[in-house]
């Protein structure tokens, strides 16, 4: 068990600023890319998975947690030295065309240096940068933006991802919003590749097994915390507060931790207090339906 007394301030902060909000669905969900991959190198059809739900319920976080615990690797053999990316991140931007959902995917293999030629030149390198730095995995993220303006879930984008699925048989991991999934309907072909969608649902503090899931998972977060002593974000008040606070939006909750925990760092505190996660809720814009500030007792942020 690491003296966190004994680590410098500066990483104890750093530590603080890499806080992973885990959501239950996780260790499921890795199982299953694990499993497409391992199917797609031992010559199965690729095939590709769908996780949904709203801003903030942990999707992205997790999945780019994921690409980076799956990372480019360099192997040095007598003088030949061969790159693999066993997993890309490919997060989409509002809107593409095909020749800029190309350039964004190929900047996510190969840096923004390597963007110049047609789209059909573009997707061609794609393609053979996949094979050639034997990618397992490709997550494309915030796939909601793919859809075409004016026409029912159909999007060029979804047609031309499937493409690239069939002819590099590489599996994908398809991430947005929940409009992801008519997106991916709408085209028949991939609605083929695709299984059950994983959706992830936002807490609720009024259903009982949805509340036990919330207060696991902040006794989870408060193990990382660079305490000795544990700061009990699950105990009963702190955990209906810290619902309250982010209407259990897990973007919302890093936030007041970063700040809350560096707070207590600068002020020599021994582990996280009501006035340090006031300090956290401060920051962010207010919950409408929330008056005041619901951690600061103290009146300091009034």
């Amino acid at each position: 068990m690491t003296d966190w007394e004994a680590v410098s301030l500066k990483a104890r902060k750093e530590v603080a600023n890499a806080i992973f909000v885990p959501r239950g669905f996780t260790d499921e969900f890795v199982s299953a890319m694990q499993e497409l991959r391992d199917g797609s190198k031992e010559g199965a059809e690729a095939m590709c998975l769908v996780v949904v739900g709203e801003k903030g319920v942990g999707k992205s976080a997790f999945l780019k947690r994921y690409a980076e615990d799956n990372p480019q690797e360099r192997v040095v053999e007598g003088n030949v030295v061969t790159i693999t990316r066993p997993v890309v991140y490919v997060p989409f931007p509002p809107s593409p065309t095909l020749k800029g959902a190309a350039e964004v995917f190929l900047a996510a293999l190969a840096g923004p240096g390597s963007l110049r030629g047609s789209r059909t030149a573009l997707t061609q390198r794609i393609k053979e940068m996949l094979i050639d730095l034997k990618t397992e995995l490709v997550i494309a993220d915030e796939f909601q933006h793919v859809r075409d303006e004016g026409r029912k879930g159909k999007s060029e984008v979804a047609d031309w991802l499937k493409d690239i699925v069939k002819s590099t048989n590489i599996p994908f991991v398809l991430a947005g919003m929940p409009e992801t999934v008519q997106i991916i309907q709408a085209d028949e072909q991939l609605h083929s590749l695709t299984e059950e969608p994983t959706v992830i649902t936002t807490y609720d503090w009024e259903d009982s097994g949805s509340r036990f899931a919330w207060r696991a998972l902040l006794a989870k977060i408060d193990l990382q915390l660079p305490f000795n002593e544990r700061s009990e974000l699950s105990e009963q008040e702190t955990a209906r507060t810290l619902f309250v606070c982010t209407d259990g939006n897990l973007r919302r909750l890093r936030a007041i931790l970063r700040v809350a925990v560096n707070r207590a760092l600068s002020n020599g505190g021994k582990l996280i207090t009501w006035d340090d996660l006031a300090a956290g809720y401060h920051r962010l814009p207010k919950m409408p339906d929330v008056k005041g500030n619901p951690f600061d007792r103290s009146g300091i942020f009034k």
